[in-house]
């Protein structure tokens, strides 16, 4: 029995839950052409890679993290896009809220946390969501911001 047990563990011991995080901000309204969003996923206490959707039944592009960035807004990091020559997004935090701009300065949007439980999509949770918006902003600031 003890043996039972035992084995039973093992595969408990070598494959150990991961911690994974996700903090979710967007604009416009969900399910529809104007709803953009930006996922920022943190695995094993370390930011692992930010998903960009904009639209309806969009597929997702991942942006890689392209470093810290200062300007007069103040201090946020770049998120580039998956080709070489393509556009990225700078993102500054102001508040609770994300100021997301491109470099040629055409874009220019206000992302807001997403209620991943209120998203409309009938889940009710998300469990590896930032639980409200000042969670998000510190998940941000210690995971993308430094």
């Amino acid at each position: 029995m003890i043996r039972f047990v035992l084995l039973s563990l093992i595969p408990l011991l070598l494959h150990p839950s991961q911690d994974v995080r996700v903090v979710t901000y967007s604009t416009g309204k969900i399910n529809t052409n104007t709803y953009e969003g930006l996922s920022f996923w943190i695995k094993d206490n370390r930011k692992a890679y930010i998903r960009y959707a904009h639209g309806v039944d969009s597929t997702d592009l991942d942006l890689s993290w392209g470093g810290l960035v200062t300007s007069s807004d103040g201090t946020g990091f770049k998120a580039k896009f998956p080709t070489a020559d393509s556009n990225y997004f700078y993102i500054v935090p102001q508040g609770h809220a994300l100021k997301v701009m491109d470099k040629s300065g055409q874009y220019l949007r206000f992302y807001s946390w997403e209620n991943e439980s209120q998203a409309g999509d009938g889940a009710g949770g998300c469990s590896i969501c930032a639980k409200d918006e000042k969670e998000a902003m510190e998940l941000m600031k210690k995971y993308f911001l430094q």
